[in-house]
């Protein structure tokens, strides 16, 4: 029996009699052999140990008994190889395997094992770990597995990107209700969130896009941190390793790691959870609020917030956390461990070109109206549109900025500009278009007047009764006189004087009109 001085005993060495038996038999061993053993070191070690001293002889006679000083194992139920192949053809259901194990047992004329001692031996036998994957698979064994933890990283060297679903749901512009998804990147090293979009459904890889060109842009209103990361860690979602977003990563020269588990990118995964207790659960709506029977949750019935309502607080409450929140990790705000951060900060392109590299296009052949690009249940006006109503064009677009569009042929994909909100178009753009078509009238007009004018002049001949000097043209009569020499009462445009040759002509040349003479006889 332990009494209170023994677990004082035991509390002061910090191990357990069952640990300290092995080295104290051993050195009672050797003085026997040497013939030094005594009463009064059975005591001692007793009392070290914790224990009665007739229980240290026990040992002894133990040790001399089964040749080893360790504690003898007692006989008892331990799970095998075929009852872990019994637990994993049942999920680790511990009761339907005992069943099982009941039955064999009995057709066996065996003495079945009882319930308790399954679960003991299990608990003796098998980690947590064990039977959670027996149950649940190899990701939820996993999930009892330590790591280690990820050596410390500079600034821009790792961000971690991914989705959140917000569990509440929002009123938004049309008036129904939604629920939102939340796209961000953490900058591993300092907990800084770079950039986020909210997406109203469900997030896509346009999400991706737009959360991507709100972290790398420094320039208000994003900012202070920003740049271009070496590594991006995401997990196995379509929409981060679609075609758009690696070809947009690929174009910036990042590449994108994809982890094999949550846990590997745990910064992303330790924000989400953050913004469920400290943001999410606070808000109206909240759809894992605590229930009030099977149907109804606790403020189920609040006004919702509207969509605009939302972004502004999320805003807030990422701002807050970049800037007030201090990180157990760093000691710091993230703002902070990014300022203190001496790291060189890889430039990051100018929003034009960051533009260029993240348009997404669905592929379709739309036409240009009398109200311009029809898209998304929207009229755009463009600003080089003047001339092109039915021209079929390629609509490309950034994610989460549908104010304006970019257009292009759909054939020869050949750049046509942009092109607004016709509803929002301001006076700049409303002056553009309005002297395109001038000058494009203009510039007609003045094509028009040079065909008219060159058709005149090609057919004045023809329109006269009398050819001008100017006209190009020469009749038959006029030809015969201009080579006989003779004149003519119509006037002559080329030359008032025949034709005269600056050399003789030979005797034997024929004019037109003439009989040629006859040769002379050189005999004669």
């Amino acid at each position: 029996m332990t009494t209170l001085d023994d677990d004082a005993s035991e509390a002061g060495l910090g191990r357990h009699r069952d640990e300290l038996r092995p080295a104290a038999v051993v050195q009672l061993l050797r003085l026997r052999e040497a013939g030094e053993l005594t009463a009064a070191h059975v005591r001692l070690v007793a009392d070290a140990v914790g224990v009665h001293k007739r229980t240290v002889w026990r040992w002894l006679a133990q040790a001399e008994q089964i040749g080893t000083p360790e504690k003898p194992e007692r006989r008892r139920f331990r799970i095998t190889d075929g009852i872990i192949d019994v637990l994993a053809d049942y999920q680790g259901n511990v009761k339907r395997a005992h069943e099982h194990l009941v039955r064999v047992a009995k057709a066996a004329g065996e003495k079945p094992p009882g319930l308790t001692t399954l679960h003991d031996a299990i608990a003796r036998d098998l980690d947590p770990g064990f039977m959670a994957g027996l149950r649940e698979g190899i990701p939820a064994a996993r999930g009892f597995d330590p790591a280690f933890q990820r050596p410390a990283v500079a600034r821009n060297q790792v961000w971690e990107g991914d989705h959140k679903q917000v569990p509440i749901t929002v009123m938004m512009p049309d008036k129904k209700l939604s629920k939102v998804w939340v796209t961000w990147f953490e900058d591993r090293g300092t907990g800084y969130v770079m950039g986020w979009a909210v997406t109203a459904g469900s997030a896509h890889r346009g999400s991706v896009l737009a959360a991507v060109r709100a972290s790398v842009l420094r320039e208000a209103p994003y900012g202070p941190a920003g740049g271009l990361p070496h590594l991006v860690r995401v997990d196995g979602g379509a929409d981060f390793l679609s075609k758009t977003v690696r070809r947009a990563f690929g174009l910036l020269s990042v590449p994108v790691h994809r982890v094999s588990s949550p846990r590997h990118k745990g910064g992303i995964e330790r924000l989400n959870r953050t913004s469920m207790t400290r943001f999410f659960a606070d808000l109206p709506r909240y759809t894992q609020a605590p229930r009030l029977d099977h149907r109804r949750r606790v403020g189920d019935q609040d006004p919702p917030l509207t969509f605009e309502a939302f972004v502004d607080l999320l805003r807030t409450w990422v701002d807050e956390r970049n800037t007030v929140h201090v990180l157990k990790r760093t000691r710091m705000t993230p703002l902070q461990a990014w300022q203190t951060d001496l790291a060189e900060i890889r430039p990051e392109p100018g929003p034009a070109e960051l533009r260029a590299l993240m348009l997404e296009s669905d592929h379709r052949p739309r036409k240009i109206t009398s109200h311009g690009v029809e898209f998304a249940g929207r009229c755009y006006m463009p600003e080089n549109g003047v001339g092109r109503i039915g021209t079929e064009v390629r609509v490309r677009w950034m994610p989460h900025h549908h104010h304006e569009i970019d257009l292009y042929t759909f054939r020869s994909n050949r750049y046509l500009g942009r092109a607004f909100l016709s509803n929002e178009a301001d006076e700049a753009l409303r002056e553009k278009v309005l002297s395109d078509r001038a000058e494009h009238s203009a510039v007609l007009r003045r094509a028009l007047k040079r065909s008219g004018e060159r058709r005149r002049e090609r057919y004045l001949p023809s329109t006269q009764p009398e050819l001008p000097v100017r006209a190009l043209r020469m009749t038959e009569q006029e030809a015969r006189a201009e080579l006989e020499g003779t004149t003519s009462s119509v006037p002559r445009r080329r030359r008032t004087q025949p034709y005269r040759p600056l050399t003789p002509l030979p005797s034997t040349w024929a004019r037109p009109g003439q009989t040629p003479a006859p040769p002379k006889d050189d005999a004669s």
